[in-house]
């Protein structure tokens, strides 16, 4: 083992701006176990990157998707109350975004909280 030295895979992430007049939103949903303490964290921009709103909040216990989904659905919510329409979201997850575009089936523990992402989308 003193010999092996483990091969490391890295990708390059670099924050982009978004296109003019649009707000780019990127949500984040952290847990601390699974269910565990749990906060959603979102961040609005504008076109030069400068920071329109930002959100972190504790919620109420739930799995690391169900916390994911209400990060972006309530991001969301503050974007068309606030009159945001161009809106570029940012998530990272590949399992929410695969149900939110339909390739995937909503786990039913999500399912009202996809919908309302869909509502609020369209």
């Amino acid at each position: 083992m003193e010999q092996y030295t483990p091969k490391l895979k890295f990708t390059k992430v670099l924050w982009e701006f978004s296109e003019h007049g649009s707000i780019k939103v990127n949500t984040y949903g952290a847990s601390r176990g699974n269910p565990g303490r749990r906060s959603i964290d979102y961040v609005l921009r504008n076109g030069e990157g400068n920071v329109v709103y930002a959100c972190g909040k504790e919620i109420k216990e739930c799995t690391n998707t169900e916390t994911e989904v209400r990060a972006i659905a309530e991001a969301l919510r503050y974007c068309v109350e606030h009159d945001c329409v161009l809106i570029d979201l940012h998530i990272d997850s590949m399992l929410i975004k695969n149900v939110i575009q339909g390739v995937w089936t909503t786990p039913w523990t999500m399912a009202v909280y996809v919908e309302e992402i869909k509502e609020l989308m369209g």
